[in-house]
C-alpha cells in the first residue's frame, strides 16, 4: 500500500490486515479441501486473529483497509459455513457464535478511524449488516448440516431395510430347505425306509440350500431386493415348491395354481413367499397332517393365496413361533395386500393372503 508516508512506513499498518485475510482464506480452503474433519481449530485461529486485529487496529480507515476487509469477510463466511455444518452440535454453536462476533465487529476497523469520523448510527448499521451476513452463513451451514443428517438417516434406513430383506430371503428359502433336510434325515432312520432315496432327498435339499445362499449373495450385489426377486422367482417355482413338499411329506397334497396372468414380478415373488413360508410352517408345526391344500387364484382384481392343513393344533401351540409370519405380513402389506393366519375348522391351520394385481 502506498500512502503519504511511503510503503515502508505503511507496512506495519497493513501487515495485520494482510495476515488476518491470509489466515481466513487459508482456513476456508483448508476446511473445504484438506482438513474438513478438523474445522474448529483453523476456524478458532482465524476468528481469534480477526478479533485481535479489530481490537488493536488504530487506523487509517481508508479504501485499502476496506479492500482487505472484504476479502477477509468472504473467507471468514466460508469458514463459518463449515463451522456450522461439520462439528458436533455444541462445538458448532460455540464456534458459530465466535465467528459471528468476529465478523460483526470487523467493520469497526474502518468506522472508528475514518476522517472525518462517521456518525455512530452509520457504524452500527454497517456492523449490523456484517452480523447478518455472518448469521446467514451460519444458517446456510445449519441447513447443509440438516441435509447431511437426513442423508445419513436415509442411508442407515436403506441399509437396515436391505438387512431385513436379506433376513427374510434367507428365512424363506434356507429355512424351508433345512427343514426338509432334517425331516429326510429323521425319516431315513425309520425301519423300512429306503436309505438311498432319503440320502437323495437330503442331497437335493442341500443343493437347493446352497442355491438359496447364492441367491442371498446376489441380492447383496443387486440394486434392490425387488429386482433380485423378480429375476429369480416365477410361478413355475411356486409349483415346484409344492411338488418338492409333496415328495417329502406323508400328507396328501392338493395343488390348485391358476394362471394369474400378472406382469408384476413383485406379486409373483409375494405368492412364492406366502406358499414357501406356509409350507415350512406345516413341516415344523403341524405334526403329521393328513391333507394339505395350496391354492392360488385370481378374483376381483386380486391374487388370492391359501395354504391350509388339518394338522394337530396342540403341537403348533406348544412350539414357540418365529418371525416368519410377521415378516410375511409386512411384505404383503407393502403391496397393499392383507394376510391372515389362524386355526381352521374343524381342525388344522390356514394362511390366506390377498394382493392387488
Amino acid at each position: 500500500m502506498l500512502g503519504p508516508a511511503g510503503p515502508i512506513a505503511d507496512t506495519p499498518v497493513v501487515f495485520p490486515l494482510v495476515l488476518a485475510t491470509a489466515v481466513a482464506a487459508l482456513a476456508a480452503l483448508g476446511n473445504a479441501f484438506w482438513w474438513s474433519r478438523r474445522v474448529l481449530p483453523s476456524a478458532t485461529v482465524a476468528f481469534g486473529l480477526s478479533l485481535g486485529v479489530t481490537a488493536t487496529y488504530r487506523g487509517p480507515g481508508d479504501n485499502a483497509v476496506a479492500g482487505w476487509l472484504l476479502v477477509e469477510t468472504v473467507g471468514a463466511l466460508c469458514v463459518l459455513v463449515q463451522v456450522a455444518r461439520r462439528p458436533p452440535v455444541r462445538p458448532a454453536v460455540a464456534g458459530a457464535a465466535f465467528g459471528i462476533a468476529a465478523l460483526g465487529s470487523a467493520p469497526l476497523r474502518i468506522g472508528l478511524w475514518l476522517t472525518p469520523p462517521s456518525p455512530v448510527w452509520e457504524v452500527v448499521a454497517v456492523c449490523a449488516v456484517w452480523t447478518l451476513l455472518a448469521a446467514a452463513a451460519a444458517g446456510v451451514g445449519a441447513y447443509l448440516r440438516s441435509l447431511d443428517r437426513r442423508r445419513e438417516r436415509s442411508v442407515a434406513a436403506a441399509r437396515r431395510e436391505q438387512r431385513l430383506r436379506l433376513a427374510r430371503d434367507l428365512h424363506d428359502w434356507l429355512a424351508h430347505e433345512m427343514t426338509g433336510i432334517v425331516l429326510a434325515a429323521q425319516a431315513g432312520q425309520l425301519d423300512g425306509t429306503d436309505p438311498v432315496r432319503a440320502l437323495g432327498q437330503i442331497e437335493e435339499a442341500g443343493v437347493r440350500g446352497l442355491a438359496a445362499m447364492d441367491r442371498a449373495l446376489r441380492l447383496l450385489r443387486t440394486a434392490t431386493a425387488d429386482q433380485a426377486a423378480a429375476q429369480t422367482v416365477t410361478m413355475a417355482e411356486v409349483a415346484a415348491v409344492v411338488e418338492r413338499f409333496a415328495e417329502t411329506s406323508g400328507a396328501e397334497v392338493t395343488c390348485e395354481i391358476a394362471d394369474i396372468g400378472t406382469q408384476r414380478p413383485e406379486v409373483v415373488a409375494t405368492v412364492h413367499r406366502v406358499v414357501l413360508e406356509s409350507l415350512t410352517n406345516v413341516r415344523r408345526h403341524a405334526g403329521d397332517p393328513g391333507t394339505v391344500l395350496v391354492a392360488v387364484a385370481e378374483a376381483d382384481g386380486e391374487v388370492v393365496v391359501e395354504v391350509s392343513d388339518d394338522g394337530d393344533q396342540r403341537r403348533r401351540r406348544s412350539r414357540r413361533g418365529g418371525t416368519g409370519l410377521a415378516g410375511l405380513a409386512e411384505w404383503v402389506s407393502a403391496l397393499d395386500g392383507t394376510l391372515t393366519a389362524g386355526p381352521a375348522r374343524p381342525r388344522g391351520w390356514a394362511v390366506r393372503a390377498t394382493v392387488p394385481l
